[in-house]
């Protein structure tokens, strides 16, 4: 493994040599020398235990260290670059190259440095091969559910994996159907689903099956603050048509938006105990107005499954509906564009 990051190093170098004695100085010295700022390195450690003091440290304090500080800090396993590998990664080979391409910081030219400049990409790739199997669990009603990476995509690209998705397709066969998540909304999940993790899966999705709560669009509409451990204002236990309708836009906008990939979508209504007939059917109306093709209210969380019944029906008529999917961008764009 070692030998394989040092041929690598090398062909990055643009050094088309094999034999070290061939080298010349000026090349031997790019190629032993990682010369790297430490001012530049971006590489974070990482921990389950969300402690914040620990968000910002400084490292280099000990009398061993003999003053190379360096400010650093913690961030949740769930943040870390290796976290998202494992959510994109089709095979360990895959995964190899992946963690090989981390950029962990530059050199004091200003030349991306990476772990397999380091050599570590190796070790690295030996101690995730467990890691990319994914996890077989249940609900409570026994339907299979595979758990496998770090859903979060105000951080990360907010999907379960590839691998899993692939398992499950495959378990379920041509004529079954997996529903997997994509996390932290629409505008953030749902669209990294599209643009990054469909390009290098291969698969397109039948339908967005997205969720709406009459609590979340009275926010939206400008409702009070929500703060943990307080209790909610009236206006999210009491019925408000008003405050409910200036929220729906947002609603709404998300709704156009996975047309514009050409995904049909349902909205499932997650509805609360204390949400009114009335205010349920506006959220209804709203997304059949704005072009989902069906909007369902959901109980599940009183009535098990057969609370989501009628939302599985439309998620199945909907899903037997012609895809057209389509990208929004080439990756030949540049960013500005």
């Amino acid at each position: 493994l070692q030998v394989t990051s040092m041929l690598r190093r090398l062909q990055k170098l643009g050094i088309d040599k094999s034999d070290p004695s061939q080298l010349t100085p000026p090349e031997r010295s790019r190629f032993a020398r990682l010369d790297i700022d430490p001012a530049s390195v971006t590489w974070r450690r990482v921990m389950d235990t969300n402690d914040r003091y620990l968000r910002e440290i400084e490292t280099g304090l000990g009398p061993e260290e003999k003053g190379r500080t360096h400010r650093t800090g913690f961030d949740i396993t769930v943040a870390s670059e290796i976290m998202a590998i494992l959510a994109l990664t089709t095979s360990l080979a895959d995964m190899r190259e992946r963690l090989g391409a981390m950029v962990i910081g530059t050199n004091h030219q200003g030349e991306a440095i990476t772990s397999e400049d380091l050599g570590v990409a190796g070790a690295l790739t030996v101690l995730m091969k467990d890691a990319i199997k994914p996890n077989l669990m249940q609900t409570l009603e026994g339907t299979p559910a595979l758990v496998h990476a770090g859903p979060f995509a105000n951080i990360a690209h907010g999907q379960s994996s590839i691998l899993a998705d692939r398992i499950a397709l495959k378990l379920v066969g041509p004529d079954g159907y997996v529903i997997t998540e994509s996390g932290f909304g629409a505008d953030i999940g749902m669209e990294k689903f599209f643009d990054i993790k469909c390009r290098y899966s291969g698969l397109i999705p039948s339908v967005v099956v997205m969720v709406a709560t009459v609590r979340a669009l009275k926010m939206h509409g400008g409702g009070p603050r929500v703060v943990a451990g307080k209790p909610l204002a009236s206006e999210y236990t009491d019925e408000n048509l008003t405050l409910l309708q200036a929220g729906l836009p947002n609603m709404e906008r998300h709704i156009k938006n996975a047309l514009k990939y050409g995904v049909n979508v349902v909205v499932a209504v997650n509805s609360f105990a204390t949400d009114t007939p009335a205010e349920v059917e506006l959220v209804r109306k709203a997304a059949l107005a704005a072009g989902a093709m069906d909007a369902v209210v959901s109980t599940h969380w009183a009535d098990g499954g057969a609370g989501a019944l009628k939302l599985a029906e439309a998620v199945v008529k909907a899903a037997e509906q012609p895809t057209h999917f389509k990208f929004l961008y080439s990756l030949d764009l540049s960013i500005a564009e």
